[in-house]
């Protein structure tokens, strides 16, 4: 659970994604990080293996598609809904941290934590990234967002990435985030969990924050010189305007560890929060407490686990919540600011509420009673099957249940089974889809009337229809599994004439900086086994750098370390699918050789 300012309900119920699943996120803890001369991250409390989902949306509650969701080493893309899911991975009981990448959008993170051998889910709002205002670097300049918030840059006050002072047009993306926000935390990256600067693991209760990104002309990300400071203004709603203090801790939002780290402090003057820092990424005005755990159980009238209902925890002193959602045996849990009385409301994916009650003071971790709630006659159990082509469970996969104006989602179990409890939301008819993400194939639409049911047995659903386009590849351990090439990587085969790219996605490969790009030469348009004269592929590395691979530049020269395999290639319109796989050299420099390999199917449109 994450403990924060809200005054309104903090999970956006028109997207939940429901699963058998347990928290939604609790007390970070990062795969090992050296902090030799930073702050002490504390140790793992237990690691377990477990697994977990989760959604990327967008402000509209819309899905982000193709989005690059990273949970230590390893990676996933958003499908069309925006899903991703990891399956047997280490989590720490207590949290480990998921971040989110997509261009165009600030990074996002949450933390996600697990009990052994379950399931969780998380929901991430990414914020998009849009240009509030530019400046010379070398006269200074005052950005404002739409919100009031404003920055203030000193004159030859910016440098590269590289160190160097920079001195031409500097463009500001700024985003403020209201801390009174029904959304905040799906918005804001991590959760408020703060090493102060006394080295002690606190819990923050925020005041505003804002995030700020700069670019030069070039697309060149910019910081603050060393030595240099800005002025940051943010200003307090009304709301908190009585529980302001005077002076509060400046914290900024470490990307590594998902911590924030306190540096400075800020005053308040007219309504607003000014301080100054020296470096930009999140930053946030917040004051500390020391807290302690709590974690209970949901049942309905029966005895019977409620699970994913969303458990929102709110201080009786000033309006600030948290939440957590409930797992398969009804459990919820997380830090709570200690010695204070605190109501406990419990909601379904429709926002009904159907349990409250008064809690606290608590000193010292407290295992609650088990709590019995109401259920709404629209409540109904969802099970069934998912099965493939060749009549095999799907074990990594879900379905989407279309409720009209909002969905839910429910993963697959190791043997292919999907349960769950979910509010219908007033529908008669709902619309189910099953998604196997191992083969990359979708079943038609089950339309089911759920008038004046309690209970829903899809049975089996065969999960056998192609998705239209993907492109599949692994980059020694890293492994990249997208459903809709033509969105975010560069797919181009080269038919042998110098100068002439065949491209099957429409895209000049070049322009896709920073992204992965795959780029084969061969000699002819027909199906079979080659060896390509060049391939190229550019990635991110988790640094982040960019890392380049190839094999031979110069056309004609063949490839003999790779092996590029055409099973159809069709005329305009239709589909060129294959497969390639071999080893890459790096250019120049950056990385180290790898083993790489991969297969596409992308619909020709040249």
């Amino acid at each position: 659970m994450r403990f924060l300012t809200s005054l309104g309900l903090l999970f956006l119920f028109t997207v939940l994604v429901v699963s058998s699943c347990s928290k939604d996120e609790e007390i970070l803890i990062a795969p090992t990080i050296d902090t030799t001369n930073g702050p002490t991250i504390p140790e793992p409390e237990e690691v377990v293996n477990a697994s977990f989902s989760g959604l990327v949306i967008d402000k509209f509650d819309q899905a982000v598609e193709n989005a690059l969701v990273s949970f230590g080493t390893d990676t996933r893309l958003t499908d069309e809904n925006g899903y991703f899911s990891f399956a047997n991975v280490n989590i720490d009981t207590r949290g480990s941290l998921v971040s989110v990448e997509k261009e165009g959008y600030f990074q996002g993170s949450k933390f996600v934590g697990s009990k052994l051998d379950k399931q969780n889910f998380t929901s991430i709002k990414l914020i998009e990234k849009v240009q509030t205002g530019a400046f010379q670097a070398n006269a200074g300049g005052v950005v404002a967002t739409n919100d009031g918030a404003t920055i203030e840059f000193a004159a030859n006050a910016i440098k590269l990435e590289n160190g160097g002072l920079y001195s031409g047009t500097v463009n500001v993306y700024a985003t403020w985030l209201d801390p009174t926000a029904d959304d905040l935390t799906q918005r804001m990256p991590g959760d408020l969990r703060a090493i102060n600067a006394a080295d002690e693991q606190q819990q923050l209760t925020t005041y505003g924050m804002i995030g700020v990104e700069l670019e030069g002309m070039g697309g060149e990300p910019l910081n603050i010189a060393e030595g240099q400071t800005a002025t940051i203004s943010l200003p307090v709603p009304s709301e908190l305007a009585a529980s302001a203090p005077a002076t509060i801790p400046l914290w900024h939002f470490d990307e590594l560890t998902g911590y924030w780290i306190e540096e400075g402090e800020a005053r308040l003057e007219g309504g607003a929060y000014v301080g100054t820092v020296s470096h930009f990424s999140f930053w946030n005005c917040d004051v500390p407490s020391d807290f302690i755990f709590i974690e209970g159980t949901i049942v309905d009238r029966d005895g019977n686990p409620l699970q994913n209902v969303v458990v929102q925890i709110t201080q009786l002193t000033d309006g600030m919540s948290g939440y957590d959602i409930t797992d398969e045996d009804g459990a919820f849990g997380g830090p709570i600011p200690a010695n204070q009385e605190l109501i406990l409301t419990v909601f379904d994916n429709c926002g009904v509420v159907i349990f409250t009650e008064t809690i606290g003071p608590f000193s010292e971790d407290t295992t609650l009673p088990t709590f019995s709630a109401s259920v709404t006659d629209e409540l109904v159990t969802v099970s069934g099957i998912l099965i493939d082509c060749e009549n095999n469970p799907v074990t990594n996969g879900y379905v989407k249940i279309d409720l009209g104006d909002s969905f839910v989602t429910l993963p697959t179990d190791s043997e292919g089974m999907i349960s769950g409890t979910i509010n219908v939301c007033d529908a008669t008819t709902i619309e189910v889809t099953g998604f196997d993400l191992e083969n990359l194939t979708q079943s038609e639409i089950v339309n089911v009337n759920v008038e004046d049911s309690t209970s829903i047995d899809l049975e089996t659903i065969f999960v056998c229809e192609d998705l239209s386009e993907f492109l599949i590849f692994k980059i020694g351990e890293l492994e990249i599994i997208d459903p809709d090439p033509t969105a975010r990587y560069g797919l181009v085969i080269v038919n042998g004439v110098p100068g002439t790219y065949l491209t099957i996605n429409g895209k000049n490969p070049e322009t896709l900086n920073g992204f992965p790009i795959i780029r084969i030469r061969t000699v002819a348009n027909a199906p079979g086994t080659y060896t390509p004269d060049g391939v190229f592929i550019t990635y991110t590395d988790e640094t982040p750098q960019t890392v380049v691979l190839s094999c031979e530049i110069s056309v004609g020269e063949p490839c003999d370390a790779v092996t590029l395999e055409i099973t159809n290639f069709s005329d305009i319109g239709g589909f060129i699918t294959g497969s390639f796989s071999g080893i890459l050299e790096p250019s120049g420099s950056s990385g180290t050789t790898q083993p790489v390999e991969g297969s596409f199917k992308i619909i020709r449109e040249e």
